[in-house]
C-alpha cells in the first residue's frame, strides 16, 4: 500500500504532467496562429494587388469601349439618334408596366 507521502508526490507529478502538456499545447497554438496570420497577411496583399490589377484592366476596357461608342456617333450621327431613341421608347414602355 502506497503512502500518503507516495500518493501526494504522484499527485503532484501528474499535476505537472498536466501543466506541462497544456503548456507544450499553448506554445504550439501560439505557433499555428503566428503561422496562419502571416499567411492571411500575404494572402490579403495578394489579393489587394489582383483587385488593383483588375481595377486597371476593366478601366482600360471602359476607355476603349467609350472611345470606340464615339468614334460610332460621330461616323453614324443619324443610327446614333435612332438606337438611342428606339432604346428609350422600350426603357420608358418597361418602366411604365411596372
Amino acid at each position: 500500500m502506497a503512502s500518503v507521502r507516495e500518493v501526494k508526490q504522484q499527485v503532484e507529478d501528474g499535476g505537472e504532467e498536466i501543466a506541462q502538456t497544456a503548456r507544450d499545447g499553448a506554445d504550439a497554438t501560439a505557433g499555428e496562429m503566428h503561422r496562419l496570420r502571416s499567411k492571411l497577411r500575404s494572402n490579403g496583399a495578394q489579393l489587394e494587388d489582383d483587385l488593383r490589377d483588375a481595377g486597371e484592366r476593366f478601366t482600360e476596357g471602359a476607355k476603349k469601349f467609350g472611345e470606340a461608342a464615339a468614334e460610332q456617333v460621330r461616323e453614324h450621327p443619324m443610327a446614333a439618334f435612332g438606337i438611342a431613341f428606339a432604346a428609350g421608347i422600350v426603357v420608358s414602355r418597361w418602366l411604365r408596366s411596372r
